[in-house]
């Protein structure tokens, strides 16, 4: 007998852990020069939100990055021509709105979060080390790299057929686990009823 019933680590759950593995490591073998956290966000945001094998999906995060890249070294410029330190803080909310406005319009509701991430990295990085257009590439390289990872991640590795199969069996029998409670429910409800009327009958016969 099993003292608790845990549901087991999912899929999704282990190719998530992989991409941001396999983002760590690269970087880490790559040098100090290079931060994982962007790659690792990156990836652990696609394999989030990406649906099953879905090459749309994919290019949707691709087009995300691209889009992101171009608007954070825009941005980059736009504060160097503007006489003020701190015109980044004003630029970024004002350059979500106009990312999550243009991916609407594009049909790509997909790569809004991606597109922002990236915005919002690069823009962020920028007070750093100020006017460096190559820190923000890469950045981008970065932040590519880990849509790259999970989206190969994901289209590549598939659920072992045995798991399928038994996830399969799982769901045919909680259906007709369900089904059978149904049936034993609208079974009781008309043997009540049926009682019911046997014994207004009775009471019907007997009454003085």
């Amino acid at each position: 007998m099993k003292l608790c019933h845990l549901p087991p680590i999912g899929m999704r759950n282990i190719k998530t852990a992989l991409s941001v593995f396999i983002c760590v490591v690269v970087f880490a073998i790559m040098g100090p020069q290079f931060n994982p956290m962007f790659a690792a966000v990156a990836a652990l945001v696609c394999m989030g939100s990406s649906i099953e094998d879905s090459v749309e999906a994919g290019w949707n995060r691709i087009l995300g990055t691209i889009i992101g890249g171009i608007a954070g070294v825009s941005g980059i410029f736009i504060c160097n021509i503007i006489p003020f330190d701190l015109a980044y803080i004003g630029i970024i909310p004002l350059g979500t709105v106009g990312l999550i406005y243009l991916c609407n319009n594009l049909k790509r509701p997909g790569a809004i979060i991606i597109c922002c991430v990236v915005f919002i990295s690069l823009m962020t990085t920028y007070p750093q080390e100020l006017g460096s257009y190559a820190l923000s590439f890469i950045r981008l390289l970065e932040t590519g790299f880990g849509v790259i990872v999970a989206f190969l991640v994901n289209r590549f590795i598939k659920v072992p057929e045995c798991d399928e199969a038994t996830e399969k069996s799982e769901a045919l029998i909680e259906a007709k686990t369900v089904e059978e409670k149904t049936q034993e429910k609208d079974e009781f409800k008309g043997n009540k009823n049926q009682r019911m009327k046997v014994s207004n009958l009775i009471y019907m016969i007997l009454k003085p």
